[in-house]
């Protein structure tokens, strides 16, 4: 998915390029498909607590008393998950890993349903909050999330600051989504947590709020802690385009690619970059085609820009 992300540039020759570009904009790969609205859940097992908050470990206690409670580890698929949560019927842990094993099957009204058990056990269960904000993004459906996400921000006490950071974020990207970049950009949590997790969105934003540039360092940081994320060496890549430093964007949005094939914005983002930056034609007009096999969304209207001056085409490879 892409979305406008105003660009400036500064450094020697740069105003040049910068005025040739100034009616275009880079496309910004959102991360809530993979970390933008999750949260790292804690243990792979009710007897793991060391880090539950104590209503989790409350439950978990329960749990244990009872005779083979954990003997059999972890589920090995869907059926297994539904014998721990006839057992343990109280423990939101295992609705919500029987969640997880129905959104694996694309079974997302089975999944929400077993989300929602674990919330009815326990109303602050972070971790099927942060699942359920991720089915909700992805369904579009952020009123519904901003709703259930809003104890986070209202009684904060009652969550741990990771989980609380991860939520934060999430609900951070459904503001955005619903045109309000401002509430957005106040709700993004001010400790960085763990920034694998929290960190895209919170880039995500910043380069969509008033107050672009002020997200380079916290980009940077972002990539270290997850230098495999094709999300974040595209939303890097942005970050060094605004620096001023098109080769190391270039690099990046490749380094994308190379991560994530199927991601359309380093596509996009080259397509400007090569035509823009660069001035060349002939490698724009196929980074543009690579994006348009990919997705039809074009916030920049470079359709129109490469096909006044067609191209012969070529393979993909690059």
């Amino acid at each position: 998915m892409s979305h406008r992300v105003a660009r400036g540039s500064t450094g020697p020759g740069a105003g040049a390029r910068a005025a040739r570009a100034a009616a275009f904009s880079l496309g910004l790969l959102v991360a809530v498909a993979t970390s933008g609205c999750g949260l790292k859940f804690w243990g792979s097992h009710p007897a793991d607590v060391t880090t539950r908050p104590a209503k989790a470990k409350a439950h978990t206690a329960k749990a244990e008393k009872a005779p083979k409670a954990t003997d059999h580890g972890e589920p090995d698929n869907l059926a297994e998950a539904r014998t721990r949560v006839a057992s343990f019927p109280d423990d939101p842990y295992w609705h919500f890993r029987l969640g997880q094993f129905y959104a694996a099957a694309d079974s997302n009204a089975e999944a929400e349903a077993a989300y929602r058990s674990a919330l009815a056990r326990d109303a602050q269960y972070a971790p099927a909050m942060a699942a359920l904000s991720k089915l909700y993004y992805q369904t579009g459906r952020h009123e519904e999330a901003v709703r259930m996400l809003e104890p986070v921000r209202s009684n904060p006490a009652t969550f741990t600051e990771d989980s609380r950071a991860a939520l934060l974020a999430g609900m951070a990207l459904h503001l955005d989504a619903l045109g309000r970049p401002d509430l957005a950009e106040a709700t993004v949590p001010r400790s960085e947590g763990d920034l694998k997790h929290t960190g895209p969105a919170m880039v995500y934003v910043g380069l969509r709020g008033d107050r672009p540039d002020s997200v380079a360092d916290l980009a940077r940081a972002t990539l270290r802690e997850d230098s495999h994320s094709a999300v974040n060496l595209n939303n890097y890549g942005i970050t060094r385009l605004r620096a001023a430093d098109p080769k190391a964007a270039r690099k990046a949005f490749h380094d994308a690619i190379e991560r994530d094939p199927s991601l359309p914005g380093p596509y996009y983002n080259l397509a400007i970059l090569e035509k823009f930056y660069f001035v060349d034609d002939e490698a724009a007009a196929g980074w543009f085609r690579d994006y348009w096999k990919r997705s039809h969304d074009d916030p920049d209207s470079l359709r129109a820009v490469f096909e006044s001056k067609p191209v012969a085409q070529k393979g993909e490879g690059r």
